[in-house]
């Protein structure tokens, strides 16, 4: 069993797809923990998502500052005028299930068995793995 921690995609779906191709992932006994910001920078955002959210169980995945701010867009609490690299994603016939299935990623994910806390930014170490 492997656990592959991938953090910081920004829409960079070919390096993606490429780094997936050299893991060789066994889908039964291996799992991909993506540690937020899927979408932003990178000119792939919309594919990005669709590739993460199509892995189904094999992807775990956290919130970052980016995803946030597509969430933020998407729910009209941010101007669009700044969010040329998000549109796509935006205006995609499948946009809103998109943001939908990001919404509801979590910002931290604990692994009691490992003893592992994921979350994309740091949290102080006084907090409780339980509770964040």
């Amino acid at each position: 069993m492997a656990i592959y921690a991938i953090g910081d995609v920004q829409g960079c779906c070919d390096e993606l797809e490429s780094l997936l191709a050299r893991l060789r992932v066994d889908p039964d006994r291996d799992e991909l923990w993506f540690v937020g910001d899927l979408v932003n920078r990178g000119p792939r955002s919309l594919d990005t998502l669709r590739l993460v959210r199509n892995l189904g169980k094999l992807a775990t995945v956290v919130l970052g500052n980016h995803d946030l701010h597509l969430i933020a867009l998407a729910f009209g609490n941010r101007s669009r005028a700044k969010a040329r690299e998000l549109s796509d994603v935006l205006d995609a016939p499948d946009g809103p299930q998109l943001v939908d299935w990001l919404r509801h990623r979590p910002l931290a994910y604990y692994r009691p068995e490992l003893n592992t806390l994921m979350v994309h930014a740091g949290v102080p170490p006084q907090w409780d793995p339980l509770l964040t």
